[in-house]
């Protein structure tokens, strides 16, 4: 047995990848590869399946992704000089497919090391294509090429390092980790390569559950995960940690626009660690448990060959005391935004959530048009919310792009890759036609408007001559055809715009009409990709607020002034989305409760009733009535969410049926069910 190291020299790092982009891919694991041998670590972690991108949906199942991964790793080992380096990739082995975390040391390939919890249900679906593997398992691999290895559970053994293990993003996150069984056996570093998606508030969990695990194992904890956007729906953010007993050693950058790579590196006290273990009762007793079989099957240990020998010493950790504290931002990872001058200035705890929703979205963007090759963006700005946080969230994106710009130079670079027209109807009011002029200007934007009342007025007499039917606001059953001309012209004009310059038109349907229908097939809904399609409408109103007053866009403040309006009725009716729908609040509520939570129509009823009666005026018939009314567009309206452009997944829970809330197009909407809540609130107001 190697006498184990005092200290370690490690990294880990984030990569922007794409999906079966084989040489921009390799390119950037040799790019993190050189940076980390740059510093001195001995060894790197790279993210889950960083070889072949991890979103390959059915990719996965030809040949050719499969035999090229290996082919790829083999060439990247090559680079592995001096260094352990850890690259993930799909294995298949006995005709069956593994999500596997090779390590390669010293140019030579030293064992495989698949994934037993996979990612299953919301919107990951690994079951599809990998099986888990089992714990403890360990068997010989034949590779395509003919070289054998160890596959399954695996522990290592290096000079320089020490004993180490890996456990592949999701194992991280399960109660019983494979990790812990690694660090009963003597493992001092323990690897997570992920490729964990964005989604609001997730980065503070990732966090904390570095540093328990961290801290409950006695480990040097390795995180590294994804950046950028490889297949357009899931967004990453680029976390990865570096943490030892409970601790953040260090922390890299997140949402990265001007670069596909990001390193961090430590020196680690290794020697600190093995004394906390021989000090700790409850850890020589789970030591005990392990020898005699409680925690399952000992892991196989692997012996590494080389020198990975680190002459420096950690640095001192948890002297901070003698010092004094000095303040940090809420959130490190955020911090070279305001350091390169991109964002005002430090956001307060109270940004972060709106911060990283804005993040999010850009790097969505950002992703979608530099990898299909699109250099700019087409919005038809209506003067309403949704379409100014879709134009705003577009230029912001083009500012995290390039940080070196400011002034009049980043206003011409906005508007060489934005551009944003207003469609007017004689519908239309002056206030949204000004507000959103001024957006425009505001941003930067290339701006165009028209009034298109002569095409709407053309299509309605073709009708008129197509049908017999001469279309009138006076004749009810006409009041959809009237509303959904208009929408759809402007669909089709804008398409147009959108043509004549190459550039990727943007639809700005949100969350909550999504859920409940409120949009025009091929009208508003038009559009490569669907920016907010997962950000309900109570949040682009309170982002909106956020933004007018952190970025200084006093358009977005007067523009919130103006009721949310559809604008497709006569002026004098006076029309509102609320009044169209039911409280924008009280919508979102409801959509949560049904998708999220699965609760039926009197569930909602029971739970929501105590929050929303003073809204109601102590109406139950009046509440009784939204929720029935929820209830039945959302049924119906399914057949349009199959069909909605792409959209990034920002929240909980998304109604993408492709990716997420997978609803039947033909069912029966809740009759049953609502009947029951009909009696429920008779007997409320009865008794």
């Amino acid at each position: 047995m190697r006498a184990a190291p005092l200290a370690a020299h490690v990294a880990a790092a984030s990569l922007n990848q794409t999906v079966c982009d084989w040489e921009g891919n390799v390119r950037r694991i040799r790019e993190a590869i050189a940076e980390a041998r740059g510093r001195g670590a001995r060894m790197l972690v790279l993210p889950e399946l960083c070889i072949p991108g991890y979103s390959m949906g059915d990719r996965l199942m030809m040949r050719d992704t499969i035999e090229r991964s290996w082919t790829t790793l083999n060439e990247v080992v090559g680079d592995t000089g001096g260094m352990v380096v850890m690259l993930g990739l799909p294995v298949r082995h006995r005709d069956v497919l593994y999500n596997v975390t090779a390590v390669a040391a010293n140019r030579k390939l030293v064992g495989l090391v698949p994934k037993e919890n996979l990612a299953i249900g919301d919107v990951q679906y690994e079951n599809r294509w990998f099986s888990g593997w089992p714990r403890g398992q360990v068997e010989e691999f034949s590779g395509y090429d003919g070289q054998t290895l160890p596959i399954g559970s695996l522990i290592f053994d290096a000079d320089g390092l020490g004993r180490f293990a890996v456990e592949v993003c999701e194992d991280g996150w399960k109660g019983s980790r494979p990790g812990t069984l690694y660090a009963l056996n003597g493992a001092h570093i323990v690897a997570n390569p992920s490729a964990s998606w964005f989604v609001l508030g997730k980065h503070k969990v990732r966090r904390a559950i570095v540093e328990q695990v961290s801290r409950e194992d006695h480990v040097v904890y390795l995180y590294a995960s994804l950046l950028g956007c490889d297949a357009t729906r899931l967004v990453w953010d680029g976390s990865v940690f570096i943490a030892q007993d409970g601790e953040t050693l260090e922390e890299g950058r997140r949402f990265l626009f001007d670069q596909d790579v990001e390193v961090v590196d430590r020196i680690v006290d290794l020697a600190g660690l093995e004394r906390t273990r021989m000090e700790e009762g409850s850890w020589r007793q789970q030591v005990e448990g392990m020898q005699r079989g409680d925690h399952g099957r000992m892991p196989h240990l692997v012996e590494v060959e080389g020198d990975f020998r680190t002459e420096q010493t950690p640095p001192a950790v948890g002297a901070y005391w003698l010092e004094g504290i000095e303040p940090s931002l809420p959130d490190p990872s955020l911090a070279w935004l305001h350091e390169e001058g991109v964002i005002p200035h430090a956001p307060a705890e109270a940004d972060l959530p709106h911060l990283e929703l804005e993040l999010a979205l850009a790097m969505g963007l950002r992703e979608y048009t530099r990898k299909c090759g699109i250099r700019g963006y087409v919005v038809a700005l209506s003067g309403g919310r949704d379409s100014a946080m879709v134009a705003t969230l577009v230029a912001r994106s083009l500012r995290y792009h390039r940080p070196d710009l400011k002034g009049d130079d980043l206003r011409a670079y906005v508007g060489e890759h934005l551009v944003c027209a207003y469609l007017a109807t004689e519908n239309s009011g002056p206030a949204t036609a000004a507000a959103a002029r001024s957006l425009a200007e505001a941003l930067g934007a290339r701006f165009h408007e028209v009034d298109m009342q002569a095409a709407v007025d053309t299509h309605l007499n073709l009708f008129h001559k197509l049908t017999g039917v001469a279309p009138s606001w006076g004749e009810p059953g006409h009041d959809l055809l009237m509303q959904n001309v208009q929408a759809r012209l402007r669909g089709s004009l804008i398409w147009m715009v959108a043509n004549l310059h190459g550039f990727l038109l943007l639809s700005t349907s949100n969350k909550s009409e999504a859920a409940v229908g409120y949009a025009t097939m091929d009208g508003d809904t038009s559009g490569g990709v669907s920016p907010i399609a997962d950000v309900p409408k109570s949040l682009v109103q309170v982002w909106l607020r956020w933004a007018s007053s952190y970025h200084g866009l006093r358009p977005l403040k007067d523009l919130l002034a103006i009721p949310a309006t559809a604008e497709l009725r006569p002026p004098a009716e006076s029309q509102t989305d609320e009044a169209d729908l039911m409280p924008f609040a009280v919508l979102d509520q409801l959509m949560f409760h049904f998708v999220q939570r699965g609760q039926s129509p009197l569930e909602m009823f029971r739970t929501l009733w105590p929050q929303v009666r003073e809204r109601y005026g102590e109406d139950p018939r009046a509440f009784e009535a939204d929720v029935r009314k929820f209830v039945r567009m959302f049924c119906a309206a399914q057949w349009k969410r199959e069909r909605f452009a792409i959209s990034f997944r920002v929240a909980p829970f998304d109604l993408d049926p492709k990716t997420g809330f997978r609803f039947p197009p033909v069912q029966d909407p809740f009759t049953l069910e609502l009947d029951e809540l009909r009696r429920y609130v008779d007997g409320l107001v009865d008794g």
